[in-house]
């Protein structure tokens, strides 16, 4: 019989979290979005204990956001030659170190403040749908990013490469040189994506420009009556 070794760990509840929320970061597999919810777990395990941090939001992405918010408005003040405030001095004193400390060491290395920038952005302010959707599909930031913007100007497109038709169905090509829709999502380049949403606005401005020519002429026909 084969013995497999194993090391056991007596840990806390927080011990056992900043584990699993380091052996998570290693995961090769992860998408974009689980990855930044990866760090925030990792970041917020290990200032939890700090009663000013944890009064900082109501779950972990909250309080990571405002923390980092701080720091980027102390450091912003310094560059700017204008004294920040007593509140931002105090916490850039308090947590810039130890922040610097836990971005350097994870698993993957990141800086805070490209962190809060570009990656934060998308666990909070894109919707669930397309975060799960993200997740499902294992994209990238800038597919998740692109895919968002669809999402918030075309459903129906935003369907269309979402949900594509079965390969053994016939496939009529899309309207305006759009790609067919009948590849995986992950396929879909950030750009490609991109393109699609932006020519979904096009065509919702000329759409608009268009109401806006008939209404004024609409508009004489009712003077006209009422005359």
């Amino acid at each position: 019989m084969e013995t497999i070794q194993a090391q056991i760990v007596i840990a806390s509840d927080l011990q056992a979290r900043r584990i699993s929320a380091a052996e998570n970061m290693q995961r090769e597999d992860l998408s974009a979005i689980e990855t930044i919810e990866a760090i925030v777990e990792i970041v917020d395990a290990e200032l939890i204990e700090d009663k000013e941090y944890a009064s900082m939001g109501k779950n972990s992405a909250d309080r990571v956001r405002v923390l980092l918010g701080k720091l980027k408005a102390s450091r912003r003040g310094k560059e700017r030659g204008y004294n920040p405030s007593r509140e931002l001095i105090h916490t850039a004193h308090k947590f810039m170190r130890r922040v610097d400390q836990i971005f350097k060491n994870l698993p993957k290395p990141v800086e805070w403040l490209s962190f809060l920038n570009n990656d934060l952005p998308l666990l909070m302010d894109i919707c669930k749908e397309v975060q799960d959707i993200s997740i499902q599909h294992n994209l990238n930031r800038s597919q998740t990013r692109a895919l968002a913007k669809l999402n918030a100007v075309s459903e129906s497109e935003f369907q269309r490469i979402v949900n594509p038709q079965p390969s053994s169905q016939k496939i009529e090509p899309s309207s305006d040189n759009q790609p067919s829709a009948n590849r995986a999502l992950s396929d879909f380049s950030a750009t490609e994506i991109e393109a699609i949403a932006n020519k979904e606005i096009q065509k919702e401005a000329l759409a608009e420009q268009g109401r806006s020519r008939v209404m004024p002429h609409l508009s004489s026909e009712v003077k006209i009556l009422l005359l």
